[in-house]
């Protein structure tokens, strides 16, 4: 079976979203709780019997929240919000909103006022992760809203059953991860768009079906790994919160790029790290989330993302690096300045653009990173 037929299901749930949501409806009657990248523990959602639904945004239809957000508003929040107000949400029936920036902050009541949902909460995440009272705050922030998610179920979240939901996703992240790894390797066998695709298209769908159709695509593409071809590429570190447009990967797989490392809330951020299945499942949660690789709105005094980032690419030896970051995004355009000079201290080229959900950038995007990879020895297709 051809990488393109393994992974059309994906493609599928990624361009028709609320298709998955139909279905399982369909099949089990229940109910979806959506929430905004990525932060959100999906297992707490998992294990109340909810369906955890990744809301990723739409390309088209900003204008539909212009009168409610200013224009220089996040896009990717302009995007999710603009669908609600649609009614191309409506299948949702709660909402969970991780609280990292300024316009998260603000975003619930928002849309509480607009299209108020029967359950919805904030996720307020500890902003200054190396304290130690850290910890304390995220264990009484968990416990906080699986109380809310229990009342909306109507019934309590047993410790059995969110250790099986830790499971599910752990076993989800672990097939990922070899994705990821025959990526870097074998780049022929699934290109950087097709990989990105799968991410992105999990979100949306239900974990059982997503490992069920991972595990296929590991075992063939596993058969079919040659010796390493990596050498034959250039190798690419990308940065920035959430990857958008996909059609970027296509401009890098023409030019002969690989990605081989990336710290994006829709790319390799969201499955770096698993959940410890011993010990108390809430807790392990919060330790998950306490020991995540930095972002922009989740930077560790200890291992700040500057550092994180120039190691990613000495470890990956790394031709270049490229900077992709949504227009308006406060907390990236506050911490380029200190990655770029690191990077460029080791050693590293780098290259920033901007992208932002609903609008097309791509020929401005192109004329850059063709001059950025042929500069760094790239030649196209």
């Amino acid at each position: 079976m051809k990488t393109a037929e393994l992974i059309a299901p994906f493609v599928d749930a990624y361009e028709n979203p609320a298709r998955q949501v139909e279905q399982w409806k369909a099949m089990h009657g229940g109910r979806v709780v959506g929430f905004l990248m990525t932060d959100v523990p999906e297992e707490l959602i998992h294990a109340a019997g909810f369906f955890p639904y990744g809301i990723t945004g739409g390309n088209k239809g900003l204008d539909k929240a212009d009168a409610h957000l200013q224009t220089w508003v996040c896009s990717y929040v302009r995007s999710c919000f603009a669908l609600a107000v649609d009614g191309r949400l409506d299948y949702l029936e709660g909402l969970i909103v991780p609280q990292t920036c300024d316009t998260t902050r603000m975003l619930l009541d928002l849309w509480n006022h607009v299209r108020p949902l029967p359950y919805m909460e904030d996720y307020r995440l500890p902003r200054q992760v190396g304290r130690g009272s850290a910890r304390k705050y995220l264990l009484n922030e968990l416990e906080r809203m699986k109380e809310g998610l229990e009342r909306f179920a109507g019934h309590s979240i047993t410790t059995d059953n969110l250790k099986k939901s830790i499971m599910l996703y752990n076993h989800n992240r672990q097939l990922m991860r070899k994705l990821f790894d025959m990526h870097a390797k074998n780049p022929s066998l699934i290109g950087n768009r097709n990989l990105y695709t799968v991410v992105n298209g999990a979100m949306v769908m239900p974990r059982e079906r997503v490992n069920e159709l991972l595990v296929k695509i590991v075992d063939q593409l596993q058969e079919s790994l040659n010796i390493a071809e990596e050498d034959k590429y250039l190798r690419l570190v990308l940065s920035g919160t959430l990857l958008t447009p996909l059609e970027i990967l296509d401009l890098i797989d023409n030019w002969g790029g690989v990605v081989i490392g990336d710290d994006f809330q829709n790319g390799y951020r969201y499955i770096e790290a698993d959940v410890t299945p011993e010990g108390d499942p809430v807790a392990a949660l919060a330790d998950r989330q306490l020991n995540r690789i930095p972002s922009a709105a989740y930077d560790i005094e200890q291992k700040p993302r500057r550092v994180f980032l120039t190691n990613l690419a000495k470890e990956k030896k790394a031709h270049g690096v490229i900077f992709v970051h949504l227009n308006f995004c406060e907390p990236e355009n506050f911490d380029y300045y200190d990655n770029l000079t690191a990077l460029q201290k080791a050693g590293f080229p780098a290259i920033r653009i901007e992208s932002q959900f609903g609008q097309s950038t791509l020929g401005q995007m192109q004329t850059r990173l063709q001059a950025f990879l042929e500069m760094i020895g790239g030649e196209g297709s």
